[in-house]
């Protein structure tokens, strides 16, 4: 069930001019297999044809991803976040409403509102607050999969950001886990500069959790969420929230038949969802287009659905979507 709070605004694209990088909205699907390891993510994205970036200034990129997150803290978009998780934590489905804004400077920046426990915001922001303990959450981890090459993607170095922000929103500084098969040996050593845990081996999705996680999947591609939805498969799977493209528009885009067949975990969940889009309000509309966060409340979905426990297997169209570890072999 999609919980509709704001219209979606048509997806654009933007050109960096300090970067020289000039990104595109629209991302096609690979015409040939072997193509696959050139794309900047391992699990959708842009292009890049070496995985290494030895010339990379590692303080520059630090600096531009760090402004890129105070930029984001104080933004609409990050405050209309904000609002949607409050509301998912208190079950109050009813009353989210979120207006339709293109980028406005947030009047009331509550960083701290997702905290556990209050504290300081940081110094960028000038109009911090706190609120009840009531409002906070209880996630112990985030995981990301598919960030891409964020050293030569502002799509990806954005994206990033969110994260920390999020990690620290959420109050999860050493339980904030990422992985992409694409990440260059630079881009893992900021990484953990910046205090993300590295996942060491492609899991491909099929991580279980047995407290609550937020998964953090921005524009991965189906095959990833169906991997995860299978490793959790049960009553479980409560404990996965995931923050990633939105599973009814992925179902309006696929006919049903062939949902069912190659992502039956997907289609099978769709009625039992509840899915929360978020409003497309950033000033660059190519980077947070299409997200939804994802919840499955354990007393909403049947136990007869839990019958079905067998491995995905893709055919070859899908198999584009994703790198597996036979890929990386």
């Amino acid at each position: 069930m999609v919980w509709s709070i704001a219209k979606m605004a048509a997806p654009g694209s933007f050109q960096d001019v300090a970067d020289g990088f000039q990104l595109v909205s629209s991302k096609k699907r690979r015409k040939r297999r072997e193509n696959r390891h050139k794309q900047t993510t391992g699990y959708l994205g842009h292009s890049q044809e070496n995985g290494e970036d030895d010339n990379i200034d590692l303080n520059k990129l630090e600096t531009k991803i760090l402004a890129a997150k105070e930029e984001l803290r104080c933004s609409e978009f990050f405050s209309t976040v904000q609002e949607i998780f409050r509301h998912v934590k208190s079950g109050d489905w009813e009353k989210l409403c979120v207006p339709d804004t293109q980028g406005s400077p947030s009047t009331s920046c509550q960083c701290n509102g997702l905290r556990r426990t209050p504290s300081t915001c940081h110094q960028y922001c000038s109009d911090c607050g706190t609120l009840a303990d009531d409002l906070q959450t209880e996630f112990e981890a985030v995981v990301c999969y598919g960030l891409g090459r964020f050293s030569c993607c502002v799509t990806a170095r954005y994206q990033l950001a969110f994260l920390l922000l999020l990690r620290d929103v959420l109050d999860v500084p050493s339980s904030c886990h990422v992985y992409d098969p694409v990440f260059s040996s630079c881009e893992k050593l900021l990484l953990q500069k910046l205090g993300c845990q590295l996942i060491l081996e492609n899991e491909e999705g099929k991580r279980q959790v047995d407290s609550r996680t937020l998964f953090y999947m921005p524009h991965c591609g189906k095959p990833l969420y169906n991997n995860l939805l299978w490793a959790n498969w049960g009553q479980q799977l409560h404990n996965v929230v995931i923050l990633g493209n939105s599973l009814s528009n992925m179902a309006l885009r696929c006919p049903s038949q062939e949902l069912e067949k190659a992502a039956f975990y997907i289609h099978s969940i769709l009625d039992h969802t509840k899915e929360f889009p978020l409003p497309n309000n950033f000033h660059f509309q190519d980077i947070f287009n299409d997200l939804s966060l994802h919840v499955f409340p354990a007393s909403d979905i049947p136990p007869s659905l839990w019958q079905q426990t067998t491995e995905p297997v893709y055919d070859l169209d899908w198999q584009e979507e994703i790198i597996t570890n036979c890929d990386k072999s």
